[in-house]
């Protein structure tokens, strides 16, 4: 199984100098799921965000969202980001475990 981020548009410039960017989320080339990406308005461009993480319904507890969070980081990784954020509502169990 490989899971890759596929870019569904290109990038976008944010306020401050930042970035952002949405993919789709494939599991051997087949779309499960979409996440975007974009630099912390409030910390500056080395803080990267996971804005949206999500796995369609039929694909979760597989582990694509997992492999998406860590495909993430590299992107973000790859933008000079040395921080990452994420916030998970608190009735988001599942969600709550990976950003643990």
């Amino acid at each position: 199984m490989t899971t890759t981020l596929r870019p569904t548009a290109p990038e976008q410039p944010t306020d401050g100098g930042g970035r952002a960017r949405s993919y789709e989320v494939c599991v051997n080339s087949r779309p499960v799921g979409s996440v975007r990406l974009t630099t912390d308005a409030r910390l500056g461009p080395a803080a990267g965000r996971i804005e949206r993480l999500h796995i369609d319904e039929g694909e979760r507890h597989r582990g694509r969202g997992t492999v998406a969070a860590l495909a993430a980081e590299e992107v973000l990784r790859g933008w000079g980001c040395t921080q990452l954020v994420v916030e998970v509502p608190a009735a988001a169990t599942t969600a709550l475990g990976l950003a643990a």
